[in-house]
């Protein structure tokens, strides 16, 4: 969808309460006594009676995301959109009684969320998100502020998959691999929906953007006219898990569908995906909102349509309820005059809408539902910032760590160089609120500054060198050079920001610009302890700068707290436990396959499950500053039959050999002995766990394998089947492969379910 921040923050900061949203819907003479307003009849019940007593020249503005209001029943305007990938895209509100103004939350971004491999935090931060939502939408004046950001659905999380570095939008996604991504969705969902009130949604989730879509502008192809050719095998084992995982297990109640086609038809328009495969194959009862532009993209950039009315109905038709954009508005009116749609196509999508709509409450007397009496001490509490700032301490990977330069030890002196030393709004990525109250962001601390305070004793002195993008001169050089050498340690702050991966944007290289390629060689020529952070989205390519760096460590987009959590890393008040949740390719990869080839298995193949070369870090890499052994307690081998479905518990004791405390996680894998029974697999990942331990103590951690929902996998038809032959069990420590079993798939090759993508 588009990045309409500018939209929420082109209000004012201070947004003054003036009543709760809808809050006289259903109390009014002349409506409260209808059956819509009836608590005590079903939802479905409700609706109906509602959806037949609308105007039918209302409706197609209803179903619009600016959804226009029906004076007739006293029902103000609604507004579908809003955002919460990693914290309300919000602005700042204050409580009239006290006032207090308060600004939300922001955390890390979901690409550094993932890293954690932590299903409760996942779930914490969407309740977070969550309770937030719900505390500002209370305090916001619904009169003036009637636009992008005002209901109560929002359009988060981003499951689509990091299978190309270069794509703009990986940092809105919790990696390339779509076991994690399926968990990411399915608890962040429970966590942002879910609450007290068990009669009503606290916030609708809504996965985007389905499907197929990691392309923004890349040579010329832009999101709006690409059409995704994806094979059978990959729309099933890849492209879709992590949706169908929003849907059967997340239980979202929305789904947004992509600017994109996919073999042929554009997604807003494609009934067999919106009704095929969501609808009836996954049983979604929720609704579906088109990205923003998408509809008019279906005439105007695929060219599948010839007009407006036309594209408005064939999107209607095929399960779109909501327009982000105009187009229904416009013309789903021409399109009913001219029998392109009928009224009951449209009454079906308003039923779905006001279904969502009564789920909320929004048909409820308000007084007695906890989610609409949440007021100001819900926004930015303690509670959300100390969860901010343990998001943003698991998010941290250590990938090198030559010659115990880190932890470095408080007192010395401390040299801080590089484009991020100053960084504030670049260490929250996209789709964020209002953070400071003055409309700037100058109350995110700098990593400059919590390094200076974490060094207590010591010096911290530094130098800029570069912006992320601007060069590098001289005297800049000189001044890094001068303060490096007056130091003990040298941070080097590098990475990129939204100037270079965004959305709308793509990167071209994946390698870090030149300048900061050049200012990192000229600091590591002095020879002296040096680490190397990164701040990022997508993955870096480091090239010779991997081997060069003796201390590499990546930080990603971590929030509001991302410089206290790097500074609490660095100095080892926190021992790092991140692990990569994508792979980190060599510079020469992105020469090798076109971004808009979105086959997985061609050429040197994609992310973890398939790429055939060396990367640069591997999917699962992470160090700490202990040592953990890993031992297989149990089974060290297995025999099961292909045609029963089996759950298979490994039990692994995990021990602290020295150090300090510590997370340590393991990830629970598997691949083929024979790779000709899987072509192009490398291994895949069926669970992870973990566990934090004080030195000298141990503990058991268990990983599950369901035998015909872990190990079946797609042929090219899309029918995935489980097959017979010799499996290895195996787990990642961060470092190396610890432990591993033998699984053997006894019988005939078993069709455990059919493609109905």
């Amino acid at each position: 969808v588009c990045n309409c921040t500018w939209v929420v923050l082109a209000v004012a900061p201070w947004a003054v309460r003036s009543e709760q949203l809808w809050v006289s819907v259903c109390t009014d003479e002349s409506t409260k006594r209808m059956p819509f307003c009836d608590t005590t009849l079903d939802v479905d019940t409700r609706a109906a009676d509602y959806v037949k007593r609308l105007p039918d020249d209302l409706k197609p503005g209803m179903m619009s995301n600016g959804a226009s209001a029906v004076p007739s029943l006293n029902i103000p305007m609604y507004q579908w959109g809003s955002e919460g990938l990693h914290g309300p895209e919000q602005p700042c509100v204050t409580d009239p009684l006290s006032n207090v103004t308060k600004c939300p939350s922001s955390f890390p971004a979901a690409s550094a969320t993932a890293t954690s491999y932590n299903d409760t935090l996942f779930k914490l931060i969407g309740q977070a998100i969550g309770v937030e939502a719900r505390a500002i939408n209370n305090l916001r004046n619904h009169t003036t502020q009637n636009v992008y950001g005002d209901g109560l659905d929002y359009w988060s999380p981003t499951v689509n998959m990091q299978r190309d570095p270069r794509w703009g939008r990986n940092q809105e996604v919790p990696g390339e691999d779509p076991v994690l991504s399926s968990r990411y969705a399915e608890n962040y969902i429970h966590g942002i929906q879910g609450g007290e009130d068990t009669s009503h949604v606290k916030i609708i989730a809504t996965c985007k953007h389905f499907i197929a879509n990691s392309l923004e502008n890349w040579t010329g192809v832009t999101r709006h006219n690409f059409n995704a050719i994806v094979p059978a095998d990959d729309l099933a084992d890849y492209y879709s898990v992590a949706f169908k995982a929003c849907v059967t297990k997340g239980e979202a109640l929305g789904i947004m569908c992509s600017y994109n086609a996919v073999n042929g038809v554009p997604m807003c328009c494609n009934s067999k995906w919106l009704q095929g495969t969501l609808r009836e194959a996954w049983n979604f009862s929720g609704y579906v909102t088109s990205d923003c532009g998408a509809i008019e993209n279906i005439y105007k950039e695929h060219k599948y349509t010839k007009d407006g009315p036309s594209a408005a109905a064939v999107s209607v038709k095929a399960g779109t309820d909501v327009d982000c954009g105009s187009v229904y508005k416009n013309s789903l009116g021409a399109a009913v005059k001219k029998s392109l749609v009928t009224v009951a196509a449209l009454d079906q999508a308003l039923l779905r809408l006001t279904k969502m709509q009564m789920k909320l409450g929004l048909f409820d007397p308000k007084a007695s539902q906890p989610y609409f009496n949440y007021g100001i001490d819900k926004i930015d509490s303690t509670e959300h910032q100390s969860l901010a700032l343990d998001a943003a301490k698991q998010a941290i990977v250590l990938l090198k760590n030559e010659g115990g330069v880190l932890p470095i030890k408080p007192g010395k002196t401390v040299a801080v160089v590089g484009p991020h030393m100053d960084a504030t709004v670049d260490l929250i990525s996209n789709y964020h609120g209002s953070r400071c109250v003055d409309r700037k962001f100058d109350c995110i601390e700098t990593p400059f500054a919590a390094i200076t305070k974490m060094n207590a004793g010591g010096k911290t002195i530094g130098a800029l060198g570069c912006n992320v993008t601007g060069p590098t001169t001289a005297a800049s050089l000189a001044q890094v050079v001068a303060v490096a050498r007056a130091a003990d340690v040298v941070v080097i702050m590098a990475g990129i920001d939204q100037t270079l991966e965004r959305e709308s944007l793509d990167r071209i290289e994946t390698t870090l610009p030149p300048h900061q390629i050049e200012l990192i060689n000229t600091v590591l020529a002095l020879r002296m302890p040096t680490v190397l952070v990164l701040v990022h989205g997508g993955t870096i390519s480091l090239g010779p700068l991997k081997s060069s760096s003796p201390v590499i460590v990546d930080a990603f987009y971590g929030g509001e707290m991302a410089a206290a959590a790097l500074a609490s890393v660095l100095f080892g008040e926190t021992n790092p436990s991140g692990r990569m949740a994508a792979t980190a390719y060599p510079p020469e990869y992105v020469h090798e396959i076109p971004l808009t080839q979105m086959a997985m298995k061609v050429g040197p193949g994609r992310t973890h499950l398939y790429y055939k070369g060396t990367p640069e870090f591997k999917f699962g890499d992470g160090l700490s500053y202990s040592k953990f052994t890993t031992t297989l307690e149990s089974p060290t081998a297995m025999t099961v039959v292909a045609a029963v479905s089996r759950r298979v518990t490994y039990s692994v004791t995990i021990a602290h050999a020295a150090g300090l405390p510590g997370k340590h996680t393991v990830l629970a894998m598997w691949r083929p002995v024979d790779t000709r029974i899987i072509p192009g697999l490398n291994q895949k990942l069926f669970d992870y766990g973990s566990v934090i331990l004080q030195p000298g103590q141990s503990a058991t951690v268990t990983f599950e394998l369901n035998t015909h929902e872990a190990l079946a996998v797609a042929d090219s038809t899309g029918n995935k089947f489980l097959n017979p032959g010799d499996y290895d069990i195996f787990f990642l420590d961060g470092e190396a492969e610890v432990a591993s079993s033998r699984l053997t798939v006894e019988g005939e090759r078993r069709l455990v379910e059919e493609y109905t993508l």
